[in-house]
Order: structure tokens, then sequence, then C-alpha cells
């Protein structure tokens, strides 16, 4: 990824991460890294730990930001997911994922999508 491409995605992600903190999420961690990858952001809200992807784009020529989430990409949030719970004995707590769509050619650049595939 070139230092620009890195930069937009640090800063989409401290947007990300200031919307999820106005919305009643509370940060656990950043970053989390596992065997399998990486989980932007994890959170809890209410009773649920929430695992976060955190996607961006700065056009819409090639859709939303959401849609670069591939299966593969999918399978490795899971496993993180289940990695992260079974290493702090959360096996049996409430959890989900959620994908926090960042467009920044948009008014209203942030997106929500609760629940966006099953861990």
């Amino acid at each position: 990824m070139s230092q620009r491409g890195i930069i937009l995605g640090k800063i989409c992600e401290d947007k990300a991460v200031g919307f999820l903190k106005r919305n009643g999420y509370k940060i656990l961690e950043r970053n989390y890294r596992s065997r399998f990858g990486e989980i932007d952001v994890i959170a809890k809200e209410g009773d649920s730990v929430v695992f976060i992807e955190i996607k961006s784009r700065a056009s819409p020529l090639f859709g939303p930001p959401y849609l670069r989430i591939t299966k593969r990409k999918k399978e490795h949030i899971v496993k993180s997911a289940l990695s992260y719970l079974k290493r702090w004995g959360l096996t049996d707590t409430d959890c989900r994922i959620d994908i926090v769509s960042v467009s920044l050619d948009k008014k209203d650049p942030i997106e929500l999508i609760k629940n966006a595939f099953g861990v």
C-alpha cells in the first residue's frame, strides 16, 4: 500500500472510531492481531462484544467500501474473533461482527452495518 493509502486508511479508521464512540460503543482494542489476521476494532456495545471491520474508499467508482470485504477476509475475521473470545474466556458472551464503511466522497460518509455476517 502506498504512503498516501496508509495515511488515508488511518484517517478513516480514526473517523470510524469516533463515530462508534459517539454511538455508544466502548473501544476495547484497535488493530487486534491473531495468527489468522487482523480485526480493526473490538468494542463493547451493551452486553455484546463487537468485532468491527472498517473499509474506506475515496471514490464511488467501484461501489461502496464494504464491497471490498471478500469471502476470505470474512473467514479471517471470524477465525480471529473466535481466537479473541477463546483467549479471554468469553466464549459464552454475545458477539457479532459489524462493518463501518467510510466514503470520503459523501456528505454523510459513515455507514454502520450491524451484524454484517455471522461469527
